[in-house]
């Protein structure tokens, strides 16, 4: 009797309730695992790792490899803005029939990743604005004066 429930006498183990589902034999699950393997091997996975830890390190793994290649996305993104930044400021050379053809200047510093940093910028952006709303503040008043206002 004991041999009769060790056997496993198909590729698949019925539901003993009776159900329809089927329960992969543990040859299967072997065959799931090695199809797996190679994946989780490119992933930096090592054998022991994969085989003989805990199951959630799988998981991670993949969460892992999936913020890479996010970051990696982004930073082909920034190349190309950066890439489009440059010949935007290239521009005027490439205008046919342009008599004196003169680039912009490009970039001081690096596009501003987070927030702290975009603060600085919005931080000079306002002496700008301030500069030159009392530019527009003097050339009011010179004209109010010019109109006897």
């Amino acid at each position: 009797m004991d041999g009769e429930l060790t056997a496993i006498p198909s590729a698949t183990v019925r539901n003993v309730g009776g159900g329809s589902s089927d329960i992969p034999a543990p040859d299967k699950c072997r065959d799931i695992f090695d199809k797996a393997f190679p994946s989780y091997l490119a992933l930096g996975m090592t054998y022991d790792e994969f085989y003989r830890q805990d199951h959630t390190l799988t998981i991670a793994y993949r969460r892992a490899h999936e913020l890479r290649r996010k970051e990696e996305n982004e930073n082909f993104w920034l190349m190309g803005a950066y890439v489009y930044h440059a010949i935007c400021k290239v521009a005027p050379l490439l205008i046919p029939f342009n008599k004196h053809p003169k680039p912009e200047d490009y970039l001081d510093k690096p596009f501003p990743l987070y927030a702290d940093e975009a603060e600085g910028k919005a931080e000079s952006n306002n002496a700008v604005d301030d500069k030159g709303m009392a530019y527009m503040l003097a050339q009011m008043t010179k004209i109010n004066k010019k109109f006897g206002q």
